[in-house]
């Protein structure tokens, strides 16, 4: 089976970690194409500068991957028209790593007409699932038996270490943030009061960041949304202490695809994050026994080799009968109680954190 994967951007290096994962593990050969060198993550096939094999390659394909802003009609891979491979018998999935809201923006549409777009899709087992109601859920992962992604004997030069994506308040975006103008304040707020190191960074290409998060002690993750992201994950293999808010539809994700009652996640809300901090800081053997754990978990309950066949699936799903990729029984939002359980109250409760946040001194 013949894959081609497009994406217009890193989309924090997924899609090609994802290939290459299928390479690896799986019996598809996958490919993808970048419109171009973004500059943080391995490429694969860059458009701009082999347009002709992207296409060739699109002609030969049995599913074509898009990612997140593309559909039947994007133009920005020049002659590659998606609509038109769909017509010619070429299986199409989409795959969502953000926010309607977001990709929406991006595409120049409403959310309405986005989530009105009738191609198959999937969503990760992050938040964006339950903003995609009909997508099915698959989950996201990281090569954790990679060098760069094992756990080291060095001792730490940092104590925390965090890498936010974007600089929107914790407060401005329900999805979109990370809540960084917070969450740095709460971190400097600690290192202060116990003279931690700490490392923040931001749009450092993954190599680097890889080897920043290695050498550290605590990975802070995503405080706020109820979500958390590869991030975390890249901190787990590492074997690091990973702090994350995660609300109740992510715990209840996490256990359906590992298998595994217990998370290996510190849960704690940005509310609740200096104390936390200031604690672990000053327990460098409870830290070390909780990234040795973090990692054991994912070593056993999510691994890339296994955690990479829902993908498989899909496939062989999209090539039997593309309706088949559809939301999951377990995990549909359509009844009253559990998109209120899983949607609503996750939100009235993110608006109330809202109007009682107070910056920490």
């Amino acid at each position: 089976m013949r894959v081609l994967h497009f994406s217009i951007t890193p989309l924090a290096g997924m899609p090609v970690r994802l290939v290459q994962a299928l390479n690896r593990h799986t019996g598809v050969d996958a490919r993808l194409v970048d419109l171009k060198r973004f500059g943080l993550y391995d490429h694969d096939l860059v458009f701009v500068e082999s347009p002709e094999e992207a296409l060739d390659l699109a002609w030969e394909a049995d599913v074509i991957h898009l990612h997140n802003y593309l559909d039947y009609g994007s133009k920005a891979f020049g002659r590659i028209d998606f609509g038109e491979l769909a017509r010619a018998g070429k299986r199409i999935v989409r795959q969502f790593h953000s926010s309607p809201d977001l990709v929406a923006q991006v595409m120049g549409i409403t959310p309405e007409a986005l989530l009105a777009q009738d191609i198959p899709a999937i969503a990760i087992a992050q938040y964006p699932e339950r903003l995609y109601p009909k997508a099915m859920v698959v989950p996201n992962f990281v090569p954790e038996t990679d060098e760069a992604y094992l756990p080291t004997s060095k001792p730490p030069r940092w104590d925390v270490f965090y890498s936010p994506t974007k600089d929107l308040s914790a407060w401005a975006d329900r999805w979109s943030t990370k809540g960084m103008p917070e969450a740095t304040a709460v971190i400097e707020g600690v290192a202060k009061r116990t003279g931690c190191r700490a490392k923040i960074i931001t749009g450092l290409p993954l190599a680097e960041a890889l080897a920043l998060k290695r050498a550290s002690r605590i990975v802070v993750d995503d405080l706020v949304t109820g979500s958390y992201h590869l991030t975390g994950l890249e901190g787990l293999a590492q074997g690091k202490c990973v702090l994350s808010f995660l609300d109740e539809r992510s715990l209840a994700l996490l256990r359906h695809f590992s298998g595994a009652d217990a998370h290996p996640f510190v849960n704690v809300r940005l509310e609740d994050a200096a104390e936390a901090l200031e604690y672990l800081v000053r327990e460098p053997e409870l830290t070390r026994e909780l990234g040795a754990q973090g990692r054991r978990w994912l070593n056993d309950h999510w691994p890339e080799e296994c955690m990479v066949r829902f993908y498989e699936h899909v496939y062989e799903l999209l090539l039997e009968d593309p309706d088949l990729v559809r939301r999951q029984p377990e995990f549909s939002l359509e009844s009253d109680t559990r998109y209120f359980l899983f949607r609503t109250l996750p939100d009235l409760t993110y608006r109330s954190r809202a109007k009682r946040w107070t910056m920490p001194a």
